[in-house]
């Protein structure tokens, strides 16, 4: 994850990010989504995340998107840039 992606992360003390995949979407595969679950000091899933980086085919524009959402589906995160 990168520095940009990670400052827009919300994590509460003692917790950390662990990778679960990525996958790709669209007819060219444009778009790259990555997985991530919000882990607590004891080791428990507290929350996921998910972040999309997406390359327009005419133009080459970049565009991505994060969610964070805590175990029981509140929104912290939704931006896009």
């Amino acid at each position: 994850m990168s520095e940009d992606v990670r400052k827009r992360v919300v994590l509460k003390e003692g917790e950390s990010l662990v990778s679960k995949g990525s996958r790709t979407k669209g007819f060219m595969c444009e778009t790259d989504i990555y997985f991530y679950e919000v882990i607590n000091v004891n080791n428990e899933i507290v929350g996921t995340v998910e972040h999309s980086h997406h390359m327009a085919v005419k133009g080459f524009k970049v565009t991505q998107s994060l969610i964070q959402k805590d175990n029981t589906g509140n929104t912290i995160v939704d931006e896009r840039w």
